[in-house]
């Protein structure tokens, strides 16, 4: 009877111990989910798009902790704030009407210098139309009709274009887990595409410009997407892990 009470009161005593630790593990776990959360800051503004939509899909991307600011809130913000608190920048942001002022393009300058990581999308691409270096960053420029005498030259765009996007690299981490998919949005052709950029999703509809790239500037990491305008595209399941691969790879 001893010997049987003995063994009662050591495993009593093993399943105390092990459930001690339980809220220890658990609060590491929760400590290492939060803390492998890429931080992100997302700006917005100055074109219309499905607000509501992109919103959602940016406080559900996978493994994405965002803020999201207007534009106007991202020029005025501190450089030093930006690069401590996040690793990665994501734009939806557009001003093709003004000039920036000198204060604001050497935001971009400083941020890709400091390799705060940028994702950038749709028409983006057509912001600044005079400001080369802010295309050189993003890869690649969209040509509006009011600064491109030559029609010929002129960048085109395709409203609710329905795609076959396909993986031009399979082994790159912003197309991890990436199978070629359909996707309808607005699309882009007859774009410039800055030299040594790297292709990530293509198509093969003649009309369109490749879909999103990737490069190295000063010590930033970029990505660029084409799409990204309306609610079937940031509802598409597709899209959403392309977005928040990049956003992950940009940040690291």
């Amino acid at each position: 009877m001893y010997n049987n009470m003995s063994f009662h009161n050591l495993s009593l005593f093993k399943i105390n111990k092990a459930l001690a630790f339980v809220p220890v593990f658990l609060m590491l776990f929760i400590f290492q989910s939060s803390y492998s959360q890429t931080s992100v800051l997302v700006v917005r503004g100055g074109h219309p798009y499905d607000t509501p939509d992109f919103e959602n899909m940016c406080e559900s991307l996978d493994g994405v902790n965002v803020d999201l600011v207007l534009d106007a809130h991202f020029k005025s913000m501190k450089l030093e704030k930006i690069k401590d608190k996040y690793e990665a920048i994501l734009f939806l942001n557009q001003n093709k009407y003004y000039e920036e002022t000198s204060k604001t393009k050497q935001k971009y300058v400083d941020l890709t210098n400091e390799g705060v990581g940028m994702v950038f999308l749709h028409f983006t691409l057509s912001s600044q139309p005079n400001w080369d270096e802010y295309h050189e960053i993003v890869g690649g420029k969209w040509f509006l009709g009011k600064f491109t005498p030559d029609k010929a030259k002129r960048s085109t765009y395709f409203i609710d274009r329905e795609v076959q996007v396909k993986v031009a690299d399979k082994k790159h981490p912003v197309t991890k887990g990436l199978k070629d998919f359909t996707m309808t949005d607005v699309f882009y052709g007859n774009i410039y595409l800055r030299p040594g950029v790297h292709v990530l999703l293509d198509s093969d509809d003649d009309d369109l410009a490749p879909i999103a790239w990737t490069q190295k500037y000063n010590n930033s990491k970029v990505v660029y997407v084409i799409p990204g305008y309306s609610k079937k595209a940031f509802g598409n399941p597709s899209y959403k892990k392309l977005i928040s691969n990049a956003l992950k790879y940009v940040g690291k």
